[in-house]
């Protein structure tokens, strides 16, 4: 290990000093000025000046995480960690927790060399420089700091090594998967032949480890777009709120780019990006959030009776391959895995859900897995000169993996693009190709096609560069001049009173249910055009968009405050596990309680608790669903029926009792519930979890109870306007730039967070050099 360590450093130094040995190597240079939080403005005269700078500041804030994830996306954890162990939040949002041998064999097989290679020689020239000095940049940090010098999660570690562009590509590749392949890791690794003589597996209903979006893969987001006739200036208006972890690599990092005449681009990015992934230019500004489209779908494969690894396609049996993969396991030891591979993909198999039988198997065929394009595609979105040029490029680069686009610009235009990585299955081929048993899991995400029928197979076109997936052209967009949201369901209601219709379900389903946050911005949006919420005016300013991300309303809660005081007419008691639990004092609770998750509020967590039961009871509304008023329906709970008031009360109880357990005192304000430990001391983190809070956050019980520990939620929130000038930028990153315990900017964003104040954003030279805080450093290399 000593030895290792040593040649690591070693290396170090070589690289550190290369351009000293070789006067023909590429020569970087970069500006780092640092503002308020310690965001770096990185100025320089070429691409790779611009990854240098970037990559040297990403590693100042963030090195010990990023180290770790390089290991991460290499499939070697399990030859530094223990196999058994869970390979950390960044597995699948930890929306499921694969344990590292797990993860290992799935970045062996996904990440394999020849895929890594291939993804490299995908890239333009510009991007490559871009990358190649991001990588450049990491390891200066690295060989600037020495062992001695590194944080202390991960000083002198021996997984600690200088990274390629090899990587960079692994982590693009592992960021294009999240939605799709990375999912499945443990089916993956799960999906063995069944022993000789195995039955038929029944189709069963529980497929709620793959669902899409929010549902399946933890992360979400709101966006809200205004045009022209929505403002108080004329002019765009942009809110951007992406709901991501605040633990793992999947948190954002704040910068700036600059290359003076060709580029000027600020926000954030998933961390190892070397370009902008939400943020604004002098001209528009634009977000993102998590769209409903399937990026992959199963394969149902009919069996050969004697061979369950024999599988038929049309007239022809086909026999799977073994795809083996091996990995590192501790100091010396090695471990292989066999994946099963198709004509399709590689075989999953989930107990209890798409099992692999005597007469059944599933295969995966993702659509990601061939889409090296993400990187470029954000590239190309930095560099656009105007927001017609931006909506080009995303429609033809075709590389956003799994993300819906919304922008303003300063012309006063409002842009929707559900423009993402598809699988081309149409209308007509669904109703072909999914049998009887599978067809109620499309509503899920799940698309089961028919492997035995070539015809099954995604359609192609021509003239693109992934012929298998929907054209960017058929992929839905709309412009306005009023608005454009979405809160993460699909493109029908991006605009309530310009529905979008006509799609495959693959793409966009229509007139189905919509979630609390999206009922609840459109209402609210509405409210404000037509002067009905309370305040001057008719139009939006930054203030009142402000105000729509931060009142902390819970949707569900407003909607049912009427009948929760019904309920509570005569309060009563129910038994629970025994227990006589008398409901007055929730009820108290619940009946003076102000609907929102503020962190004065008083409530909310035994809300959420009975709602997260209640919700799902059959026959509850009073009002159901109905497509013709989607954002008014359904409402009012049908508290006429015996039955459904005894299932409330029940619920009530039970989540007395929960909160009991877990040590909640509800009867305190959130914001003593739910908060941050800081340097400067407990912060109160306002919002809350599940599908009808604005200001969405996720936490969990700290170890011993008592209170909650924000994991996933409100990350960067942005609201961009322009004035003559340019833009003028109010925002923050709710757990602040750096993941170093150590650092001064790890915990400093969280008051204003806490408080719901955004902070000016520095743009011009100008702004930048007379920002309080402001520090800068060049490099060269």
């Amino acid at each position: 290990m000593r030895a290792r360590t040593g040649l690591i450093w070693t290396l170090l130094t070589m690289l550190a000093g290369q351009s000293a040995l070789a006067a023909a190597a590429p020569r970087y240079s970069a500006e780092i000025r640092r503002t308020g939080f310690g965001v770096p403005h990185i100025k320089a005269a070429d691409e790779g000046g611009l990854g240098f700078g970037l990559g040297y500041a990403y590693a100042q804030d963030n090195f010990c995480m990023f180290a770790e994830e390089m290991v991460t996306v290499a499939g070697t954890r399990s030859r530094y960690f223990t196999p058994e162990a869970t390979g950390g939040p960044d597995i699948a949002s930890g929306s499921i927790l694969a344990d590292n041998r797990a993860s290992d064999f799935y970045f062996q097989l996904f990440n394999a060399p020849a895929r890594v290679k291939a993804a490299w020689r995908e890239q333009p020239a510009a991007v490559k420089a871009r990358v190649t000095g991001y990588v450049a940049g990491f390891n200066r940090y690295l060989a600037d700091a020495g062992p001695a010098g590194l944080p202390a999660d991960c000083r002198s570690a021996p997984w600690v090594r200088p990274i390629t562009t090899d990587d960079i590509m692994r982590l693009m590749r592992r960021y294009t998967l999240e939605g799709s392949s990375l999912q499945f890791v443990k089916e993956l690794a799960g999906a063995k032949p069944p022993a000789a003589g195995a039955g038929t597996a029944a189709v069963a209903a529980d497929f709620s480890g793959i669902a899409r979006a929010a549902a399946g893969y933890g992360i979400g987001s709101n966006a809200v777009a205004l045009g022209k006739d929505a403002t108080s200036d004329g002019r765009g208006l942009l809110l951007g709120n992406p709901h991501y972890p605040w633990q793992g690599i999947l948190r954002f990092y704040q910068f700036h780019l600059t290359i003076p005449g060709s580029l000027d681009v600020m926000g954030v990015a998933l961390a190892g990006l070397p370009v902008v992934n939400i943020g604004f230019t002098r001209d528009f500004a634009w977000s993102h959030t998590v769209n409903t489209s399937a990026h992959f779908t199963l394969y149902a494969l009919e069996l050969d009776p004697a061979d369950p690894t024999r599988y038929r396609v049309g007239d022809r049996w086909l026999k799977m391959k073994k795809a083996r993969v091996s990995i590192a396991v501790g100091g010396d030891g090695r471990e292989s895995h066999d994946f099963w591979q198709t004509v399709y993909g590689p075989v999953v198999a989930k107990p209890g859900a798409f099992e692999w039988s005597g007469t059944t198997a599933y295969a995966l065929r993702d659509a990601n897995d061939g889409n090296n394009r993400m990187i470029e595609t954000w590239h190309a979105m930095d560099s656009a000169p105007d927001l017609d040029a931006f909506a080009h490029r995303v429609q033809t680069v075709l590389g956003l993996p799994w993300v819906n686009t919304l922008a303003a610009d300063r012309q006063g235009r409002a842009l929707y693009m559900g423009i993402t990585v598809v699988p081309n299955v149409s209308a007509e081929k669904q109703a072909r190709c999914v049998a009887e048993p599978y067809r109620d899991l499309v509503s899920t995400g799940v698309m089961v096609l028919n492997g035995s029928d070539p015809a099954c197979n995604w359609d192609e076109t021509a003239g693109i560069r992934q012929k298998d997936i929907v054209p960017g052209t058929r992929l839905p967009l709309q412009w306005r001049g009023d608005y454009v949201q979405n809160s993460n369901d699909s493109a029908w209601l991006t605009n309530a009173a310009a529905p979008l219709t006509g799609f495959p379900d693959i793409v966009s389903e229509q007139e189905i249910l919509q979630g609390g946050r999206t009922r609840m911005g459109i209402a609210q949006i509405n409210a404000r055009l037509s002067g009905a919420d309370g305040r001057p005016g008719s139009r939006f300013d930054a203030a009142s968009l402000q105000a729509i991300a931060f009142d902390n309303r819970v949707f569900y809660g407003g909607l049912l405050r009427d009948d929760m005081k019904r309920l509570c007419a005569v309060p009563g008691s129910v038994s629970v596990e025994g227990e006589t639990v008398a409901l007055a004092p929730a009820c108290a609770v619940l009946t003076a309680w102000d609907g929102t998750t503020g962190i004065a509020s008083t409530g909310y967590p035994l809300f959420a608790a009975w709602w997260n039961r209640a919700q799902d009871i059959k026959g509850l509304w009073r009002v159901p669903f109905d497509p013709r008023d989607p954002v008014a329906t359904p409402h009012g709970l049908k508290l006429d029926d015996p039955a459904i008031v005894a299932q409330l009360r029940q619920m009530l109880g039970e989540a007395v009792v929960a909160q009991r357990k877990d040590g909640i005192d509800w009867t305190r304000p959130w914001g003593e519930i739910q908060y941050v430990e800081t340097r400067a001391g407990r912060v109160a983190v306002p919002g809350g979890a599940g599908g009808d809070v604005y200001n969405s956050m996720y936490s969990v019980l700290a170890p011993g109870g008592g209170h909650m520990v924000p994991t996933l939620g409100s990350s960067y929130i942005q609201i961009v306007g322009f004035d003559d000038h340019g833009p003028v930028a109010r925002a923050l990153l709710a757990y602040s730039n750096a993941s170093d315990p150590a650092s001064p900017h790890s915990d400093d964003q969280a008051a204003s967070f806490s408080a719901g104040l955004l902070v000016p954003q520095p743009f011009t030279d100008a702004q930048i050099e007379a920002d309080p805080a402001y520090r800068t450093m060049r490099i060269e290399q």
